[in-house]
């Protein structure tokens, strides 16, 4: 049971009623609190109390207070012999529950093997659904609810190992045997390995991996009918395994880990050269680009101010016009002759020339290294595509594959091949390609296929068979929505008539666009209005200003630095585990816990404080008072710390501080705040990329943080990856109690399909667009009247409803399949990206993009607040990445691992210690602001202003030191 209770808790749990005092009355002093404390506890717990230990301190206060005893007299009351027997049969009988018997153990043990330990994996999840079926079943819990717990696992395990092993051929089974029993342990170790660094060796290496993953043989159906999520937590438990940890197992056992692992990694290996693939193809030509612009600029000296040199040589020669050149054109120039020749050097290296450039240089590389990889990636993967736009592209693909095995030394394919050209080859491309007498270029054609290939993968229209992330985009839609249309519909608070869908939308747009106009006329717009710039129309927004720190904060800071001085930053994590026990999420991906909690809640401790700070387990192994080693610690790092369990942890934490804050101080928020940060990574890591503008390698961590600095969704993604997508993903994956209706963005984060996808899944999209000042607003008609004040800032095409109104049940699924989760935002979206032929929907939902848009755009220049609202918003993220880099500080705040797991579990550590930063922050802010004298002083300005996330009462450096015993007064009701 929980330890901590506000007193509105304890009056709805602990409160005696009336058929209580009939229990109670005919008892006195320690007998009468201590069975009116077990009567209340059961009630709630559904079982009795183990010790008094596990009845809460203001609970026990509490109780004793009704009854009128006094707290300590619990002490006396005797929890074992006939007594309590007698008393908990009173309880039974009062709320209808039985003993349980030998029969519901085994009844209890088959109904958590065949109900939950299909989705429930840890203990202690199984522990409380076994102690919630019990409650439903009026049955007291038996005293043996871990053999229960261990009996119901031990049978599911049993089943799902039978039906992972029929699935087997005899020849996949031997091999997997091998692989277990450690006689190919040098293969099992590069199963488990990610790709290394972006490079055709790693591709290489990687489709040597796939063949002998695929060679293990098990099927694509081996674990047909089990979720996708019990399949990842035995893969979890392979990959945490060394070959004596699989002998430990029995044989049924040790075959179904391994034939997890490889059909999981056979998955992941394919998704990851379909990466390398189109990474490896982005940097032939982006290589081929930057060697072609140096030798460019070897070749020409830029000329600066062409314009006003050209206005000369002009002015000059219509004064002169009998002049020779020498003696009027030269000396209108600076620089005579000399400027005019660096002119015509440069006018030389014209697009064209360097596109030709361009196109030598990557046919060059291409031949001469990439080529090989071309023959080794047609045999490894297979494509396929259901639009049938991009069929001259699989058409080509086909051809390479037969060409395969034919010598580079053929040069030219034969003329009976039907070589398609349309769709595949650019036309800059084409007088490589084709000669004058029609004859096809090998190397130059399979050039534009693999481009081609990789813009249709980047797009989702080619996929590819036996991936997850690049698989059919079709299995991305919710498989259910036609049968239940109703329910998703109704799910998304979305009318399933698309004629109310629009008129809802029109409305809008009408209204927005008068206020705009009112809000403008009437200077109630904070001075946004619209001026002629370069004679043309632009929006002018004046500057917002900057708000100078309240005093009052000030004041607050000092006395919190006061009251509680300089606190280690490890006890800041220590204390929030002691309140909201999120340790307990770390569960062991082994099959048992062997290690007394009490010392793994304190090694847990320690190894997230290293992974949070960056400094490494070794230097807290080694410079700190605390008792553990560093292979102790290192094996805790191994066992408990993975993905889930740190998301675990930080939804208990982060839910903890939303519910323990105080809504005078800091409101009801309901408004998200994202933005990403850069952080160098390791250059073997696949996820690194160069970064065009903040320069240099690495990659982002992109936060969703609420308007008081709590953090509720992280997310690792490459350099090059969309923000909108993950601003999507945050606002639906962050498994917390937060509730996100508005959402604050950069302009990287914002787009057209951003703006559709936002109001279809409910909640406002509310970006800082640097472009502001051109964006126009778009009439819902084309007869609708356009304020006069807004001449110039409304686009003549009004919205396509009609293409709405078509693709308006495929817009809908969509953005079911994103509220499910039924795949990543980022692959989800990449059907709706600029290039190529345009999907259906794609057309319906850029239309409503526009218009979702222009709702925004016309607020945002209506209302100052807004805009200082958005404003606002972004500045607590920007801090949010200011405490980034002073508490990740080790290694220069490079991000450790050669994997994206371990680069999750590095940037997983950092949000939760600095979540338990937030947390103990609120606590000890709100323990000041209780004094009524600061209730008194606090102005509208100062809560607005007020934030928890501050470090300058943080200890960030110095000698690790952790003692369990020592508690901070926090002011909590205990």
């Amino acid at each position: 049971m929980r330890r901590e209770w506000e007193p509105e808790e304890l009056i709805a749990a602990w409160t005696l009623l009336d058929g209580d005092w009939e229990l109670v009355g005919n008892k006195t002093g320690a007998t009468r609190l201590g069975f009116g404390l077990m009567l209340k506890f059961f009630e709630q717990e559904g079982r009795f109390p183990r010790h008094v230990g596990e009845l809460p301190k203001a609970a026990v206060d509490y109780v004793a207070g009704q009854v009128k005893v006094e707290p300590t007299l619990l002490a006396e009351y005797d929890w074992s012999g006939r007594s309590i027997e007698r008393h908990r049969a009173q309880v039974r009988d009062a709320l209808g529950f039985r003993e349980s018997t030998r029969a519901d153990e085994d009844i209890l043990a088959e109904w958590l093997a065949d109900k939950i330990c299909p989705m429930v994996f840890t203990d202690e999840g199984l522990r409380a659904a076994l102690l919630s079926r019990c409650r439903t079943l009026k049955i007291e819990p038996p005293g043996r609810v871990d053999r229960i717990v261990g009996a119901g696992r031990a049978r599911f395990e049993r089943e799902f190992c039978l039906h992972a092993l029929n699935g087997l051929s005899a020849d996949s089974a031997r091999l997997l045997w091998e692989l277990a029993t450690g006689e190919d342990g040098l293969f099992l170790l590069e199963l488990k390995s990610a790709p290394g660094r972006l490079g055709l060796e790693t591709l290489l290496e990687e489709i040597v991996k796939l063949r002998r993953a695929k060679a293990l043989g098990p099927s694509a159906d081996l674990f047909g009918g089990y979720s996708d999520r019990l399949v990842a937590s035995w893969r979890a438990r392979a990959m945490a395994s060394h070959p004596s940890d699989f002998a430990v197992n029995q044989p049924p056992v040790r075959l179904t880990l391994v034939a997890a692992l490889a059909w999981s990694r056979t998955t992941e290996i394919t998704d990851a050269l379909v990466d390398l693939f189109i990474g490896l193809v982005s940097k032939i030509n982006t290589r081929a680009e930057r060697k072609v612009e140096k030798a460019i600029e070897a070749e020409a000296k830029k000329v600066h101010r062409k314009t006003e040199k050209l206005f000369s040589i002009a002015e000059a020669s219509l004064r002169a016009p009998e002049g020779t050149v020498r003696q009027v054109v030269f000396p209108a120039v600076p620089g005579g002759e000399a400027t005019l020749q660096a002119l015509v050097a440069e006018a030389k290296a014209d697009a064209k020339a360097y596109k030709a450039r361009v196109r030598t240089v990557l046919t060059s590389s291409y031949t001469s290294y990439y080529r090989r990889m071309l023959p080794k990636l047609l045999a490894a993967i297979e494509f396929k595509c259901n639009n049938t736009a991009y069929r001259p592209v699989m058409d080509a693909v086909d051809l390479l594959q037969r060409y395969a095995d034919i010598p580079n030394t053929t040069r030219h394919y034969d003329a009976s091949e039907n070589v398609p050209i349309q769709g595949v080859v650019p036309d800059g491309w084409l007088e490589a390609v084709v000669d004058d007498n029609g004859v096809i270029e090998r190397a130059s054609y399979e050039l534009c296929v693999i481009v081609s290939l990789k813009d249709a993968l980047r797009r989702r229209e080619i996929y590819v068979a036996g991936a997850r992330r690049w698989r059919n985009p079709e299995e991305d839609l919710p498989a259910d929505f036609e049968d239940n249309r109703d329910v998703h519909y109704e799910n998304l608070r979305q009318p399933l008539d698309a004629s109310v869908f629009i008129t809802a939308l029109k409305e809008a747009m009408r209204a927005s666009m008068a206020a705009c106009g009112q809000a403008v006329t009437r200077n109630k717009s904070g001075g946004a209005k619209v001026k002629t710039h370069r004679g043309e129309p632009r929006w002018h927004i004046p500057d917002l200003g900057k708000l100078k720190v309240p005093e009052n904060l000030r004041a607050l800071h000092t006395v919190v630095a006061a009251r509680w001085g300089i606190i280690d930053l490890l006890d800041f994590l220590k204390e929030s585990d002691f309140v909201t026990d999120f340790t307990d999420a770390f569960t062991t991906v082994a099959t048992r816990e062997a290690t007394p909690r009490e010392v793994i809640r304190k090694r847990l401790l320690l190894v997230l404080y290293a992974l949070g700070t960056n400094v490494g387990i070794k230097r807290v192994a080694d410079g700190g008072r605390h008792g553990e080693t560093e292979a102790a610690l290192r094996a805790t790092r191994h066992l408990f710390v993975n993905r889930d369990n740190l998301r675990a942890a930080i939804a208990t934490l982060v839910n903890a501080t939303l519910r323990m804050r105080d809504p005078l101080w800091w409101g009801n928020g309901t408004a998200c705040a994202s933005d990403s940060k850069k952080f160098g990574s390791w250059s073997s890591n696949l996820m690194t990329e160069y970064h065009t503008r903040y320069g240099g390698p690495g990659v982002m961590i992109y936060w969703h943080v609420d308007r008081k600095s709590v953090c509720v969704y992280s997310q690792l993604r490459s350099c090059n990856a969309s923000e909108v997508a993950a601003m999507m993903e945050g606002v639906l994956r962050h498994c917390t109690d937060a509730t996100i209706d508005r959402q604050y963005t950069d302009s990287h984060g914002q787009s057209l399909v951003g703006f559709a996808f936002s109001y279809l899944l409910g909640f406002k999209l509310l970006p800082r667009m640097k472009n502001i000042a051109r964006q126009k607003l778009v009439k819902a008609d084309a007869d609708d009247q356009v304020p006069s004040c807004l001449t110039g800032m409304v686009a003549d095409k009004p919205i396509d409803w009609e293409i709405i109104a078509q693709q308006y049940d495929q817009m809908v699924k969509y953005a079911t399949a994103l509220r499910l989760g039924t795949a990543e935002a980022e692959q989800v979206l990449r059907r709706f990206t600029r290039g190529g032929p345009k999907h259906p929907t794609y057309k319906a939902i850029e239309e409503l993009g526009k218009a979702v848009k222009s709702v925004f755009v016309a607020e945002y220049i209506a209302s100052q607040e807004l805009r200082r609202e958005i404003h606002e918003g972004l500045q607590v993220v920007e801090n949010w990445n200011s405490a980034n880099t002073d508490l990740f500080y080790g290694s220069a705040g490079t991000i450790p691992g050669s994997d994206k797991e371990h680069q999750e579990v590095s940037m997983l550590s950092l949000h939760l210690l600095q979540s338990a930063l937030v947390f103990i922050n609120t606590l000890l802010v709100q323990s000041v602001l209780k004094d009524p004298a600061w209730q008194k002083k606090m102005t509208d300005a100062d809560k607005r202003g007020l934030s928890p996330l501050f470090w300058f009462n943080a200890n960030l450096y110095g000698t690790i030191d952790i003692d369990m015993g020592r508690r901070l007064d926090l002011d909590l009701v205990a």
